[in-house]
């Protein structure tokens, strides 16, 4: 019990850890301030965010120079050129099965012997009369209104017959009387353009398909009749390839040859493979303004003043990127237009 009396009697003692009331009180004023200071700097420092995001938008806004790189490609929906081709096989598949207008097959027949004319080598007596012979088809054919939908099925046919000409050629290196009438002419100048290694052609399905309808439209005579024009986005796929594919235009491409034959030395090769690049720039640079006239999204200005810088036409270059800026003011390629134009100016000066 006298335990017990100990342990009730016994005062509580103090935390040894605790501090002077004095001393709290002075700790709590001083978290207090140190808490109002961060509140006043934090509001400092979202003031100037304003004013940082605006400086930084302008150094991204600012001409930095830069050398131009890659020609920008076309965009060509590949919905639409799904549905073309389709209903170009079905159109093959139904004039297959239901024999087309004798009038219309006439001219089919001559369209055939133009090409494989081409295609056998013929001299210029048995070309004019193969064309002539295509021409008289036409005339006849004028007669009738009713004509577009059976020269689209005609077309259809023959493209057809094209592609699986072809297709059969890269396989088995067969030249059937469909290749040489529709195809062969087609594989030669691919071969000429650097579009051919070995017997694969470079072109895709849609390209193959495009290029023959316009050849084809340009051969029959009707490259201006709206009716049988090929899609803006079947011509778009077409411009792509020339972007990733560019090559010497023909009155160009026989010097280069020469010259080839006659390079004996590094140095001399290299000066013919720099004329073959400059050369081939060229040549897709006349094709960018022919795209820049059918498609109005596409910004041929800015891409002429890539292709003329690889051709190396700094002057060209220059003027087309300046024109461009100003017409497009702003847009996504604006900032990549001034930033080359810097980059020309600075390493050449004014022109």
């Amino acid at each position: 019990m006298a335990g017990d009396d100990n342990e009730t009697n016994e005062k509580p003692r103090k935390d040894a850890s605790a501090l002077p009331p004095r001393v709290e009180r002075a700790l709590a004023r001083a978290r207090e301030a140190a808490k109002a200071d961060r509140a006043r700097t934090g509001g400092r420092w979202l003031a100037l965010f304003p004013a940082v995001v605006a400086l930084l938008l302008l150094l991204l806004m600012m001409p930095r120079a830069t050398l131009p790189d890659a020609v920008p490609l076309p965009f060509a929906d590949e919905r639409v050129l799904r549905d073309v081709a389709r209903s170009d096989d079905a159109r093959a598949a139904a004039a297959e099965t239901t024999r087309l207008p004798a009038d219309i097959l006439v001219v089919g027949t001559a369209i055939r012997g133009l090409n494989g004319a081409e295609a056998r080598g013929a001299d210029d007596v048995q070309m004019l009369d193969a064309r002539r012979q295509l021409d008289g088809a036409l005339r006849e054919l004028a007669r009738r209104e009713d004509v577009v939908s059976d020269l689209i099925s005609l077309r259809a046919v023959q493209t057809r017959h094209f592609l699986d000409a072809v297709a059969s050629w890269e396989k088995s290196g067969e030249t059937s009387e469909d290749f040489i009438d529709l195809a062969a002419s087609f594989v030669q100048r691919a071969s000429d353009a650097g579009w051919v290694s070995g017997r694969r052609v470079l072109l895709s399905d849609t390209e193959r398909r495009v290029m023959f309808k316009t050849v084809w439209n340009v051969l029959a005579g009707f490259d201006t009749k709206p009716a049988l024009a090929v899609t803006l986005d079947e011509q778009r796929a077409l411009f792509a390839f020339y972007i990733r594919h560019p090559h010497p235009a023909e009155s160009s491409r026989f010097a280069l040859e020469a010259d080839r034959r006659a390079a004996t030395t590094p140095e001399a090769c290299a000066r013919v493979n720099r004329d073959h690049h400059r050369q081939s720039e060229l040549w897709l640079a006349d094709k960018l303004k022919k795209l820049g006239d059918i498609d109005p999204t596409y910004p041929v200005g800015y891409a002429l003043g890539v292709a003329y810088y690889h051709a190396g036409r700094f002057e060209l270059s220059a003027d087309a990127f300046t024109t461009f800026i100003g017409a497009h003011p702003d847009g996504p390629y604006t900032l990549r237009a001034r930033n080359h134009l810097k980059a020309l100016l600075s390493a050449s000066g004014p022109f």
